[in-house]
């Protein structure tokens, strides 16, 4: 069988490894090098058709396949995809020295920027060691009631109410993150085989339980501002989905915001089809401009879904979760139970704190005012680029000279997050990129990123896509 034959059957065995998945996929690149198994120049498969055979996220396959290449097993070539390297005839030379990148991180992920206040960060350090004093072992041999301590659950309100326009708070939830969340949901609303909907690109995290779940993921085509009301109206028609999927705020990858009359337009379309529908508002509390949620035009139809690790802190894994307003939580509360997907009270009560003291104001501003540096410095090496207002990601769509994996992979070492267009598509995967501008540590690491990227951009045919 001939080498690229290979390459379209070959998959890795993983079964035995510990770690993380894309570290087992890289060691068996590397176990099936020296067996034989793959042979230099062999090609290896694209990385959606591993994802897609493994079950698994796009971006665990391009983490893979760029570790592999670290360790100067792989290599990507422009347009034509991963292939195994030729052994060396001399060792190979050590990389000139570069800004550390911390491998703790997973760059993947979209998160807020870092910021310079001293203050700030001894008040949130003195609020994690108030939490402990104040809960002391109790907290750490006790679960959480299902849906969230009374305590909790007003905070969650209070909070919630300062930032977005909802008319109703009744039934939330306070769950472990958004895909808890969104899983639990649609186990309520949907079952194996049915259709749901969601924006021509969008949260690889649904995408993934939804293949999950056995769904049929139909996207819906976005015009510059988000989900087009049109495409969503034809699509209910023709397909009849049970359920839809948005991101109506700093949509995630492209960085729009709906206007008012767009989302109005939708809820008429969610409501004239009697449409379930969960609104993801994982950035509306960073924007303060943006209109009111979807929910607030389809309160009947709509899930409300929020949570902090985009506008306080990855790590704090607090979402908020409201139904319809004709819907009981309990069904929701059970299947949150059921799936771990109860938050940590140590976290619930920071979170509360947070509100109480102020803390989680001073962090949303200081997000904010660290956001708009970056998306400045960003505009002036890249001003035809357009962004979305209080956005700390991008949707940078590329020439046809420059795949989207080669430049992740030309990419790998920067301290910038570049994941590929394929991780957020349905279907159609687009020659384009999400850039993370928060991931980067501090402003000089992001400029020398913003830098790395520049060069990569204007030269694509010169990049040495092996250097470390």
């Amino acid at each position: 069988m001939s080498a690229q034959g290979q390459a379209a059957i070959w998959c890795p065995d993983v079964s035995a490894d510990q770690g993380p998945l894309y570290q087992a996929i890289a060691t068996a690149i590397s176990r099936d090098i020296r067996a034989g198994v793959l042979r230099p120049g062999q090609r290896l498969p694209p990385q959606r058709a591993l994802a897609e055979r493994l079950g698994i996220d796009f971006t665990t396959v391009s983490r893979a396949y760029a570790a592999a290449g670290k360790q100067g097993l792989v290599e990507g070539r422009v347009g034509q995809g991963t292939f195994v390297c030729e052994p060396p005839s001399d060792p190979p030379r050590a990389a000139a020295p570069s800004v550390p990148v911390d491998r703790r991180l997973d760059r993947s992920m979209n998160m807020p920027p870092l910021f310079e206040d001293a203050a700030l960060s001894r008040q949130m350090l003195d609020d994690m060691q108030a939490v402990q004093a104040e809960a002391g072992v109790e907290a750490l041999m006790r679960y959480q009631p299902l849906g969230g301590s009374p305590d909790d659950q007003r905070a969650a309100r209070d909070w919630l109410a300062s930032h977005v326009a909802l008319d109703s708070y009744a039934g939330l939830a306070i769950c472990s993150g958004v895909q808890a969340a969104v899983w639990s949901i649609l186990s309520q609303t949907v079952q194996p085989g049915d259709t749901v909907c969601c924006e021509d690109f969008t949260y690889p995290g649904f995408l993934s339980i939804a293949r999950q779940m056995g769904l049929r993921v139909v996207p819906v085509p976005m015009n510059a501002t988000g989900l087009d009301p049109a495409a969503l109206e034809e699509i209910c028609r023709t397909e009849r989905p049970r359920l839809l999927y948005t991101t109506p705020t700093l949509h995630n990858p492209t960085g729009a915001t709906m206007p008012e009359a767009q989302r109005r337009a939708i809820a008429g379309v969610v409501r004239a089809h009697d449409l379930a529908v969960i609104e993801d508002d994982a950035y509306g509390v960073v924007a303060p401009e943006a209109p009111p949620p979807l929910t607030r035009f389809a309160p009947q139809n709509c899930w409300y879904v929020a949570t902090l690790s985009k506008c306080l802190a990855p790590s704090l894994r607090v979402c908020f979760a409201i139904p319809p307003e004709t819907a009981s939580p309990d069904g929701f509360w059970r299947a949150l139970h059921a799936r771990g997907g109860l938050v940590s009270p140590i976290s619930a009560r920071l979170a509360t704190r947070w509100f109480a003291t102020g803390t989680a104001t001073r962090l949303t501003d200081a997000i904010r005012a660290e956001t708009r540096w970056r998306q400045a410095a960003f505009a002036e090496r890249f001003p035809d680029v357009p962004m979305g207002q209080g956005a700390f990601h991008v949707w940078l769509r590329l020439p046809d000279t420059l795949a989207a994996t080669d430049l992740a992979f030309a990419m790998r070492d920067a301290d910038l997050g570049v994941v590929p267009g394929q991780a957020f598509a349905p279907v159609a995967a687009p020659n384009a990129v999400r850039l993370a501008l928060g991931v980067s540590r501090d402003r000089h690491s992001y400029a020398a990123a913003l830098t790395s990227l520049a060069d990569v951009l204007a030269h694509p045919e010169q990049r040495n896509w092996l250097v470390v």
